[in-house]
């Protein structure tokens, strides 16, 4: 019979289930298991070939560098690029209307750098007075901008809160504390540093030290239970038990739960027996979580100009009213929400779209098959005129 019964079970077999693990094996702590829901290690992480290269369908860069452990791990083995053009993807992007227009404003650049510099610029009173990110931006922004019909203001600030909705993980910048965000202290250094070529999953296999010849390698998977989705935690008394899914159950002395704040914000209810402390419950729900999807289409040339880093949509309101009202049939609403197309790190001849909010949850939703029509709609809608677009090869999200 299966051993069930163990000194400590995590849950989850993510980023901080396969730290936790590695922390045990290294002190010589082997009476564990990992219980996994899914049928691969990662959660978050999660590192696919596509056609030439490979994408990234979950954690992409590394957010800084002084006192980040995944920057010290992987350039200490040579593993980070030493090109730092990430963010330039987004910035040094060309600026398209919905009516097909390119924006060649001298005045581009001075809209971009007082986005960006929002938070930094902004006195503290200033934070402190206004709730969300949303009315801050607002306000900051539309007394130091002019709006024109050459660069419509309005347009901007739209594409502005889907850029910064998928930097934050909110729905919307007005459910983003302003002063919350500006506490987050970021580790200094370039703030979206790529990988050289493997990509985020040899976080995993530096987890495991197997780019250190000097040290036995730590085999976690061996640890992993796959397709144990865990449905209830009973944790009171002496030891704790884990039921799955499966009707399966597991004993141990200590649990340490690693479930994601999305799973946990679904599940906290019913997840444990006794309750959470309303303390914890109130963490739980109070914290904000939204949705960021990627899209790649990855096409049979490179169709946009060399030196092109990508294509930024701005809908007017007139535009975005009449394409819902015409696609109404096809549920094409979504669309009006991917914010943009940028060249894919790793992965020749490939573009990457952004959708957040409701409007992602909606796109996930559909086959890809309806995915690859709409974006080959929308991408002739905005730059038809100007490129012929070839059909993409592949197509995933």
């Amino acid at each position: 019979m299966a051993q069930s019964y163990y000194s400590v079970i995590i849950i989850g077999a993510g980023a901080a289930g396969i730290a936790a693990a590695t922390k045990l094996l290294k002190n010589n702590f082997n009476n564990f298991i990992i219980l996994e829901a899914e049928n691969r290690i990662g959660g978050r992480i999660q590192t696919l070939p596509f056609g030439d290269g490979h994408i990234e369908l979950g954690a992409q860069w590394i957010h800084g560098e002084e006192g980040n452990v995944v920057f010290q791990m992987a350039s200490a083995q040579n593993l980070v690029s030493d090109k730092r053009e990430t963010i330039q993807q987004f910035t040094n992007s060309t600026f398209v209307t919905s009516s097909g227009r390119e924006i060649k404003s001298n005045h581009l650049r001075e809209y971009i750098n007082v986005a960006y510099s929002v938070l930094d610029d902004s006195p503290k009173d200033d934070l402190e007075r206004f709730m969300s990110l949303g009315e801050l931006f607002q306000k900051r922004v539309e007394n130091v901008l002019v709006d024109t019909e050459e660069l419509p203001l309005k347009q901007f600030i739209n594409w502005c809160q889907h850029y910064q909705n998928s930097y934050n993980g909110s729905d919307s910048w007005f459910e983003a504390s302003a002063i919350n965000i500006d506490t987050y202290k970021s580790c200094p250094g370039y703030p979206a540093i790529s990988w050289k070529s493997k990509g985020y999953s040899t976080v995993i296999d530096l987890l495991q030290e197997k780019f250190n010849d000097e040290v036995e390698h730590l085999h976690i998977k061996d640890k992993v239970i796959f397709g144990k989705e865990v449905v209830k935690i009973y944790w009171s008394g002496d030891q704790a038990e884990v039921l799955c899914a499966d009707n399966s159950r597991f004993q141990a002395q200590c649990i340490l739960n690693t479930m994601s704040l999305g799973v946990l914000k679904n599940l906290c209810n019913e997840l444990f027996e006794p309750d959470l402390p309303e303390y914890k419950l109130k963490a739980i729900q109070n914290l904000g979580i939204g949705t960021v999807d990627k899209l790649f289409l990855k096409f049979p040339y490179t169709w946009w100009s060399k030196n092109n880093t990508g294509f930024s949509f701005l809908w007017s309101n007139d535009d975005r009213e009449k394409f819902i009202k015409e696609n109404k049939r096809r549920g094409w609403d979504y669309l009006c929400d991917v914010f943009g197309f940028y060249i894919c790190d790793n992965c020749p001849n490939t573009l990457l779209g952004w959708i957040v909010g409701p409007a992602a949850r909606n796109m996930e939703r559909k086959s890809l098959d309806e995915i690859k029509i709409g974006l080959m709609y929308l991408l002739n809608k905005f730059l038809g005129d100007k490129y012929t677009i070839p059909f993409p090869d592949l197509v995933t999200r």
